[in-house]
């Protein structure tokens, strides 16, 4: 029988800061508990990073720091709470790029060479997901790694 290894080195998990996201973060981190694997929050803004002129580029420039410095905040808190052991903040790293959500989960998984993609996904079923597509199906479809979606609390089956 051949040697099956389903360890996971390294976890990416996109947010968005909703509450789905949140569950699935909590979910991410779980997992890289579990394995001991590397945790990269990604947060994609879907405004491009450079915009124009000298003055955007220093506001939006502002605008990262700013939401790093969030994300660094909130990280501490769970580690304060009880929710992140040290160990797993020192696994934990943080990305922000910006762009189309999908794409850049896409790239950043190519990039890092992720094993597994942990994200959230609405669970909406309207006739314009269908067609368009969700963001969590995009990156179903295209990632190079194993994707496992984390629905939303109260989630109902079109089937149900």
């Amino acid at each position: 029988m051949a040697n099956i290894d389903i360890g996971y080195k390294r976890i990416l998990c996109p947010v968005d800061f909703s509450e789905p996201s949140r569950k699935a973060f909590y979910t991410a981190v779980g997992y890289a508990r579990a394995f001991e694997a590397e945790l990269i929050i990604l947060h994609v803004s879907e405004r491009r990073l450079v915009t124009g002129g000298y003055d955007e580029v220093e506001e939006e420039a502002e605008s990262v720091e700013r939401l790093e410095a969030g994300l660094i905040r909130r990280l501490d808190e769970l580690q304060a709470d009880g929710a992140l052991t040290p160990a797993d903040r020192e696994r934990t790293v943080l990305e922000i790029s910006g762009g189309k959500p999908w794409a850049e989960i896409v790239r950043m998984s190519e990039d890092r060479d992720v094993d597994l993609i942990i994200m959230a996904t609405r669970g909406l079923t309207t006739l314009k997901n269908m067609v368009i597509g969700s963001q969590a199906e995009r990156v179903v479809r295209r990632a190079p790694c194993h994707v496992l979606c984390v629905k939303p609390d109260g989630f109902v089956s079109a089937l149900s």
